[in-house]
């Protein structure tokens, strides 16, 4: 936090001096996205443009991308045609797109407006894909070679048109009705004989997407192959463009974001939580403790169903805490175990009877564990009075009256570890095979469930068997 202040001051202090060799100085030495964050909340468009205006082009669409919508928007309005032709021209597509996509309509116009024609079409291309598909990730940027060409032409090549690509690291190789065929990794082309044909030394075994695949997926498969770039290609095998590390590391980020976000019933933020407006967050969090309120109407009815118990034994509402918080616990461990591995393509079909089977034997060993356990810690709050049972009719046999309450609430727990454990683990296969996220279902539905399960294996083996015992 110091070192960002002091960079603030730093930057801000430059360009009031107009001090052109520092300011050029700083954005040699240090990352644009620190230089841009630095300057977060900096709003005066004539500072802003100086330093466009000063330092070199190489990182004039780095730092454009790295600032805020805001600041973005202001810089946009304050550039002259001219200008902001530069601009897009030193930009990737794919950057340009995720800006616009934030912008006021009038100002997503005159970006189009000024764009150069191939530009312009690379952008809308972009934009008419679905969101959180490989098609509105991609970049157009990539070296594209014909697989005739000898190794010292494709080097040459890639040293005069190198920069305008969004990697040199991996050449994908086509042939000659633009079919994709291959992909060279730079190492391997630097190393190969010169007169070598690219067809000779390109690697026939790649790995592609469709422009439809959704975002995910594609993070997966670079994960699973270990890839720095995969080409997105359409039905005929045509490569329409390509995604990067960089834009997987954009899409792990929010996704997780999003998944942690859902597993707690908050709606994902977009933006820095300290950037989004009280009411913004109150609309995130409001509707789904509604939503909870209305769905744990099922416990409230149990629990009236069976208030005549209660009444007449009132220790059963002091132990009742425990059963829920246990069996919520219990199912939405394994909730989040079975919906991480969801997300990461851990299982294959016919998995499904293997993850069940291998879900309740665990199920099996911890209820019998935590059976054990309650009975043990029930009886124990009882004898040093910390639960007392304050009614006259126990006072023959106190000690077996707490002995078979603890049972009671140990052999609740038992069914409750079971039952919660297997609704943790069905219902995100349930929601995979219904087409919704797994994060956004499973966890209301297995915390509501579960209370309702738990509540009503409780009072019902107090009603059915431990209460003929004591009365």
């Amino acid at each position: 936090m110091e070192n960002s202040l002091n960079l603030r001051e730093d930057l801000l202090e430059t360009i009031e001096n107009k001090n052109v060799s520092h300011l050029k100085e700083l954005f040699d030495t240090i990352p644009t996205i620190d230089l841009a964050e630095a300057l977060d909340g900096v709003d005066d468009a004539r500072l802003l443009i100086y330093i466009f205006r000063v330092i070199s082009k190489d990182y004039t669409g780095d730092f454009f991308t790295d600032l805020s919508a805001e600041q973005q928007e202001h810089i946009i309005s304050a550039f002259s045609d001219k200008d902001l032709i530069e601009l897009l021209e030193n930009s990737f597509a794919d950057d340009i797109v995720d800006t616009i996509e934030e912008m006021p309509a009038n100002v997503v116009n005159r970006i189009l407006r000024v764009a150069p024609s191939d530009l312009r079409k690379d952008i809308n291309t972009l934009l008419n894909y679905k969101d959180n598909t490989a098609g509105s990730i991609m970049t157009t940027e990539y070296i594209e070679m014909h697989e005739d060409i000898l190794v010292r032409d494709a080097i040459a090549s890639i040293r005069k048109n190198g920069r305008e690509a969004e990697t040199v690291y991996t050449i994908f190789v086509r042939d000659a009705k633009r079919t994709l065929v291959g992909t060279i990794n730079l190492d391997d082309l630097i190393f190969a004989s010169e007169e070598d044909t690219l067809e000779t030394i390109m690697d026939k075994d790649f790995i592609t997407c469709n422009a439809n695949d959704d975002q995910e997926e594609v993070a997966n498969m670079f994960k699973r192959y270990d890839l720095n770039a995969m080409a997105v290609v359409n039905n005929e095998k045509k490569i329409l463009g390509i995604i990067t590390i960089d834009d997987v590391v954009d899409i792990i980020v929010q996704e997780a974001n999003e998944d942690i976000a859902n597993l707690n019933q908050v709606s994902a933020i977009e933006e820095p939580y300290l950037k989004t407006s009280v009411w913004k967050l109150v609309k995130k969090c409001l509707p789904w403790i509604m939503i909870l309120m209305i769905l744990q109407i099922g416990s409230a009815a149990i629990t009236s169903a069976f208030d005549g118990l209660i009444a007449s034994f009132a220790v059963l509402a002091v132990f009742s805490p425990l059963i829920l918080d246990a069996g919520g616990n219990s199912g939405g461990q394994t909730t989040t175990m079975i919906v991480r591995s969801l997300a990461l393509n851990e299982f294959k079909k016919g998995d499904f009877k293997k993850v069940i089977w291998k879900e309740f034997r665990v199920a099996l060993i911890i209820a019998g564990i935590i059976g054990v356990f309650a009975v043990a810690l029930t009886f124990s709050e009882m004898a040093i009075g910390v639960v007392s049972i304050d009614n006259s009719s126990f006072n023959e046999n106190p000690w077996l009256v707490r002995f078979l309450v603890s049972l009671l609430v140990g052999s609740t727990l038992m069914v409750t570890m079971i039952i919660s454990r297997m609704i943790g683990c069905l219902l995100p296969f349930f929601a995979k095979k219904i087409h919704v996220d797994p994060a956004v279902m499973c966890g209301p539905f297995t915390t509501t469930v579960v209370d309702i399960v738990s509540l009503l294996t409780y009072f019902l083996i107090w009603q059915e068997l431990f209460y003929p015992l004591i009365f």
